[in-house]
């Protein structure tokens, strides 16, 4: 899924990817072990530049779901992503996910920014009534992230990822439209 207009924030553009954005800088962050250390991307086989397009374009031929990248304001710094999908239909659901791959960008607040505004744009502009987030509960950047774009932290699954060869618990957050 394409979106039309990118979606504006204080400080970043959050817009649908393209080929052209599919750089060294990007398949960097997905080849880095303390990047993708809470992504579960780093269990897929080695990416390559030419794998990277692919999954951006199955992702704007999907009609389920949304790959935006988060760029800084001025549009020239590509920082991050957020994925949200599959939307389903049925319930009016979808999942959110999120990756900063640039550390200078780490604990800035982009996250949040992100997270905040494609939430608002699923809930308003694609009526889904829930969104849902899950981290492993060492990441605490991106729990914080979710709570203060707004979710609610509604379940903890005890001991259900691996993560460097130890079992840890996963939170699974929450947020709900104003009307559903």
């Amino acid at each position: 899924m394409i979106i039309n207009a990118p979606i504006l924030t204080e400080r970043l553009v959050l817009r649908s990817l393209t080929r052209s954005d599919v750089t060294p800088q990007y398949l960097h962050w997905l080849l880095d072990e303390e990047i993708t250390r809470y992504l579960e991307v780093r269990f897929s086989p080695e990416q390559t530049l030419e794998t990277l397009e692919k999954f951006v374009i199955a992702a704007n031929d999907s009609g389920d779901a949304l790959l935006l990248g988060i760029f800084t304001k001025d549009g020239s710094r590509h920082i991050g992503n957020i994925k949200l999908g599959p939307i389903c239909k049925n319930h009016r659901r979808a999942d959110l996910g999120f990756l900063i791959g640039e550390r200078e960008a780490w604990g800035k607040g982009f996250a949040t920014e992100a997270i905040a505004a494609t939430s608002h744009y699923a809930l308003t502009r694609l009526r889904v009534a829930k969104l849902t987030a899950g981290c492993y509960a060492s990441n605490q950047g991106s729990a914080r992230a979710l709570e203060k774009a707004g979710f609610s932290q509604e379940a903890r699954l005890p001991k259900h990822q691996l993560i460097d060869g130890v079992r840890e618990d996963v939170l699974l957050f929450g947020m709900l439209a104003l009307t559903t």
